[in-house]
């Protein structure tokens, strides 16, 4: 099955806070929100109020925190729709719309006790799914009786087997009449019912179904999503269960840090409070980068910490934040930002005991400087900025292929160089005095800001500026620069040559459309990482940075 990689603006909406009326109760997002609260902040009760009360309530559909998993030993089918309406309402009725059986839902999904229902629907989301199979296997051989030649249907009992089977990669599922069976791959035991299963293999196999059986475009909430799952296999769940589901707005209800960390692209929400009906809640904004805040998200977290340049909308955010799923990434402005955080927080070792890196911008940093950095934790890409990476061959490579363009591939990439090497030839005089510039500004930063006395300050600054030779400098960047076109050494002009408007017109060579604001290539590498079929993209990417290997 081909996965939509489309991202679409959604909303969710909230009641309004209780501690200000100037915060607009919508959110919107690209991606999903978590809501993040103590017990007894009024999380079960903010998803009730979203599924029984708020104006989108009819595309709701919630997964409560208490359930039942018991697993029936056989199931039956029934009629698409009564199995539909009977898992998303708790009953049908013929001839009512799903709008007026909304207003059922309390009573006959949730026995007038939405916030503290024990959810016991595992037979009826079973039933459903086998009827939803057996609904799509009787109209395949209906085509197929009539000569109408067609690939036979993935069902979501085929999908809830391929991302269980992915999620919990040494075991097995076997879908048989009514039945579901488990073995181990690594085995030639027997298999034994899923009502055998543990209460993590259940819950997983639960959720998915859940989240496959709700509405087109819908807003599924989930309440404790990380219940019963293993903390390694929960980015893993629902990473694949939102690609599966592009449709609709996921969104969290959790206490758990840990988990919230994980939703990488999701807004943030903080319930901090719950009283007579009404909550208190805050958005956790991306410039919020308080270093308290900071310290508790990575003992938080409990993994490893790269700190990046930009803030959470930044392209390096977003790409080392896919590339490096085992660890904490976290955006905290510039490359002096960087730079600081990671030699901090190195020094609290002993307090979060993580180990800390930093990735920033090759910019005109010298070998020596680059080294000096290396070894305090920092790396530095070899790219003059975070866009050349995206100009690489290996990256280029891969969404040529992506496009199904294999066969012009090579002239693509092509024409991406020459184009490099045309603007970086016109502006060469602005190149060479800015690398110069740099080179002198780092000589300057070595100045003794210690020397004592009048005396002692004049022979500080003399010790450095009788190093700066800028004939010299320019004569030997000029050259270097020189070099690099008549060469055509590509991979050191992307190392030296920063022009954030070359991505636009390389987008155009792509086919893509660009402006200021929207650069559709841009956009495309990204739908492409966040995919469910990265590999070849990810891989790219890993390819042209070979000096961070060592994060991955």
């Amino acid at each position: 099955m081909q996965t939509d990689v489309i991202s679409n603006t959604r909303n969710l909406i909230l009641p309004q806070p209780v501690s200000t009326l100037e915060v607009s109760p919508t959110i919107e997002t690209q991606s999903s929100v978590v809501i993040v609260g103590a017990n007894g902040s009024g999380k079960t009760r903010l998803g009730s109020w979203i599924e029984l009360e708020s104006p989108q309530k009819s595309f709701v559909h919630r997964v409560g925190a208490q359930k039942s998993l018991l697993i029936p030993d056989f199931c039956s089918t029934s009629s698409i729709d009564i199995s539909e309406n009977t898992l998303l309402y708790g009953l049908h009725q013929p001839n009512v719309s799903s709008e007026h059986l909304q207003s059922y839902k309390d009573s006959y999904k949730w026995g007038s006790k939405p916030s503290t229902h024990l959810q016991n629907d595992f037979d009826k989301l079973l039933t459903y799914l086998f009827t939803e199979e057996f609904d799509k296997s009787t109209k395949y051989r209906q085509l197929k009786a009539k000569g109408i030649s067609e690939p036979p249907p993935e069902t979501r009992l085929d999908i809830i087997k391929r991302i269980w089977e992915f999620v919990l990669p040494h075991r097995e599922l076997s879908i048989g009449a009514g039945k579901i069976e488990v073995s181990s791959r690594n085995s030639t035991g027997s298999s034994y019912h899923a009502s055998e299963m543990s209460d993590g293999e259940r819950v997983i196999f639960y959720l998915i179904g859940q989240c496959l059986a709700a509405k087109t475009n819908g807003i599924i909430v989930i309440d404790e999503p990380e219940t019963h799952i293993h903390k390694a296999l929960q980015s893993r769940l629902w990473d694949a269960v939102e690609a599966e589901r592009p449709d609709c707005l996921f969104v969290y209800l959790t206490h758990d840090l840990d988990f919230a960390v994980t939703r990488l692209d999701a807004i943030k929400v903080w319930l901090k409070s719950y009283e007579n009906n009404q909550w208190d809640w805050h958005l956790i904004l991306g410039n919020e980068d308080v270093p308290e805040r900071l310290l508790l998200e990575i003992i938080g977290s409990r993994k490893p910490i790269l700190f990046v340049e930009g803030d959470l909308g930044s392209l390096d955010y977003f790409f080392f934040s896919r590339l490096f799923k085992k660890i904490t990434v976290t955006p905290c402005g510039g490359h002096e930002q960087v730079i600081n955080s990671t030699c901090s927080f190195s020094k609290l070792k002993n307090l979060h005991n993580l180990e800390c890196k930093g990735i920033i911008d090759r910019d005109f940093r010298t070998d020596e400087n680059v080294e000096y950095l290396r070894q305090r934790g920092v790396f530095c890409l070899n790219f003059s900025e975070i866009e050349n990476l995206l100009l690489s061959e290996n990256v280029l490579s891969a969404v040529a292929t992506m496009l199904n363009r294999t066969e012009d591939a090579a002239h693509l990439i092509e024409q991406t160089q020459q184009l490099v090497f045309n603007l970086m030839e016109n502006q060469k005089e602005r190149l060479v005095s800015a690398i110069v510039a740099a080179r002198i500004e780092y000589i300057l930063s070595r100045f003794d800001a210690e020397a004592c006395g009048e005396p002692g300050l004049i022979k500080a600054l003399d010790d450095v500026t009788n190093g700066i030779d800028i004939p010299g400098l320019y004569e030997e960047t000029n050259n270097l620069v020189e070099n690099i076109l008549r060469n055509k050494k590509y991979s050191e002009a992307l190392r030296l040559y920063n022009n954030k408007g070359i991505l636009n017109q390389v987008s155009s060579l792509f086919g893509f459309k660009a402006n200021k604001d929207n650069n559709e290539l841009v956009n495309y590498i990204k739908r492409l990482i966040n995919s469910r079929d990265n590999r070849m993209i990810i891989e790219a990417f890993l390819q042209a940075t070979p000096e961070l290997v060592s994060l991955s």
